[in-house]
């Protein structure tokens, strides 16, 4: 690109800087909106609210429970072999309690005779019991046929079912839950869940195509930077100022979801099946600012390290960078400052920045790895369990941001150069 068209090309800059701020403003109000539905559809899926909920085992249980009573049948073969069993039990019970009761009244005996023994035998009290199993065995069989009586044994292995896990069993903080149907007007999970997951959706397809403008000025940017040869004081004010925002957006939209769920766990209860869809177990959605905050007031010694190096190669070194790129652009002697001078022309590529992302990559390779591999063991627990596992992890809008923000910073830092050594040269004739 020739130099007499300078002029058009800061024309074209300023055209984009002015797009780039639009879309900037516009990206981070949707990607902020986004990030509260996700919270919210996130804690609905909570595992805690789902397999590791009490009330949900108790109402899967219990529907279960009422089911098997109401189709108790005594009917035909149903009826003989309850039946049967019923005899056996009671006959088993008689024989037990005839042994226990001439045992302790043998113990207690003078000389080894009973007389409560010697009466129950002369009697045949047992005896009579014994005779009188069938009938007693028909009785009980009537009264389980009855609906109202189904419904007290029912109602009475329900409340039996309550006390147990009232009392074994820590008790759910619905209150956050509660708050976001009535956020959403919902009456249930299932109805609040589809709501947010459609604004969700909505949201995205605007993300979607914000993105789409900001690649097309991203690769345009490029164009100009990599053919422009005659750059300007303004032309390169207006790289930093692009740059600039790049650089926001890639601190403070998230980098990278971590997220982990069981997809779909089934499994059989009395021939019924018991199932849990979309469980989370782990979800983290973070910036570089919300991480190296979260670091920086932990405890512990070497976190708070990581968390200071996070700040200064991700927010300060970037900064201090374009600020002294203006600096030198403005005031020529503020490159006899060491500081300044190493910033813009010693460190060069060796700016962290490039590092700093491909750090993040990284780690989101191996968190997806370790992820992937550990939910796949659950899968493999038993044969008994049908689990299916997924692994949601992905990169965010802010890893982006931030490696266009690598891209063109590099690119102005060897703009620069350039320029300061075609300047020497004729600095040193003089």
């Amino acid at each position: 690109m020739k130099k007499n068209y300078t002029k058009e090309v800061s024309v074209i800059l300023i055209i984009i800087l002015f797009a780039i701020s639009i879309l900037a403003f516009k990206s981070y109000k949707l990607e902020a909106k986004k990030r509260i539905l996700k919270s919210n559809l996130i804690e609905l899926s909570d595992i805690k609210y789902g397999m590791f909920n009490v009330d949900k085992w108790k109402e899967n249980i219990s529907v279960i429970v009422g089911k098997k009573i109401k189709e108790l049948k005594l009917e035909g073969e149903n009826r003989t072999n309850a039946r049967k069993k019923i005899i056996t039990f009671l006959y088993t019970v008689i024989n037990e309690y005839e042994k226990n009761y001439k045992t302790e009244n043998k113990r207690k005996s003078f000389f080894g005779l009973s007389f409560k023994n010697s009466v129950a035998d002369f009697l045949s009290v047992f005896d009579k019991f014994r005779n009188n199993i069938p009938n007693i065995a028909d009785q009980i069989l009537n009264f389980l046929d009855k609906k109202e009586n189904k419904d007290r044994i029912k109602d009475y292995i329900l409340l039996q079912l309550d006390n147990y896990t009232d009392n074994t069993f820590q008790k759910i903080d619905y209150s956050t839950y509660n708050n976001i149907l009535n956020k959403y007007y919902s009456d249930t999970e299932n109805q609040c869940k589809l709501t947010i997951q459609n604004k969700i959706n909505t949201i995205e397809q605007k993300i979607k195509k914000t993105n789409y403008f900001f690649i097309a000025l991203f690769l345009l940017l490029l164009m100009i930077i990599i053919y422009n040869k005659s750059n300007s004081k303004l032309t390169i004010i207006l790289y930093v100022l692009i740059a600039f925002h790049f650089l926001i957006l890639g601190l403070l939209l998230p980098m990278i979801d971590i997220d982990a769920r069981i997809g779909s766990m089934e499994f059989k209860l009395l021939n019924e099946t018991i199932s849990f869809k979309d469980q989370v177990l782990y979800f983290k959605s973070k910036s570089i600012l919300e991480m190296a905050k979260i670091m920086l007031i932990n405890k512990q010694l070497k976190i708070i390290l990581v968390g200071v190096l996070v700040l200064v190669f991700s927010l300060l070194f970037p900064f201090a960078k374009l600020i002294s790129t203006i600096l030198v652009l403005f005031k020529e002697n503020m490159i006899k400052n060491k500081v300044i001078n190493f910033i813009v022309f010693k460190s060069g590529k060796w700016s962290m920045a490039d590092v700093m992302v491909v750090a993040i990559f990284m780690s989101y390779i191996g968190f997806s790895g370790i992820i992937s591999n550990q939910l796949s063991q659950l899968e493999k627990i038993t044969d008994k369990l049908n689990i299916i596992t997924t692994n949601n992890s992905e990169l965010q809008s802010g890893f982006f941001f931030f490696a266009g923000f690598v891209i063109i910073s590099i690119s102005v830092s060897q703009i620069i150069i350039n320029r300061y050594e075609r300047e020497k040269p004729a600095e040193n004739n003089v």
